[in-house]
């Protein structure tokens, strides 16, 4: 249910958002809090290993900061639901969430897959 509630928040103040209307996120403790948070790490990124596996859904969970990770059925949601994991990880409200917060625009996406081959 809480799921359900987040999504129609965010959903509302995105368009709320189209139309003019400025939360002021950056200025959020929790929103600076992790961009200082991610300022701090290596190259500045949250690095994440995403496995595939054999029923067709996928996980991914960070390789530099623990306890943020997710998962799905469908691998098109993979970009969304790894923003999702972040943001709940640092606790950002619904209405704040904004990609931007956490990507530029053409900035590069780098995803490191591994493949293990077993004996």
């Amino acid at each position: 249910m809480k799921r359900i509630q987040n999504h129609i928040v965010y959903t509302v103040a995105r368009a709320l958002k189209r139309r003019g209307v400025n939360f002021s996120e950056e200025s959020n403790p929790q929103v600076r809090e992790m961009h200082r948070t991610i300022a701090a790490l290596e190259n500045h990124v949250i690095s994440f290993n995403i496995e595939a596996h054999p029923n067709g859904s996928w996980s991914a969970e960070s390789t530099n900061i623990d306890g943020i990770m997710t998962g799905s059925k469908d691998p098109r949601e993979v970009p969304e639901l790894i923003k999702d994991a972040i943001f709940t990880y640092f606790e950002i409200p619904p209405h704040l969430c904004r990609d931007n917060l956490l990507r530029s625009d053409n900035e590069p996406v780098t995803v490191e897959q591994r493949v293990h081959v077993g004996a």
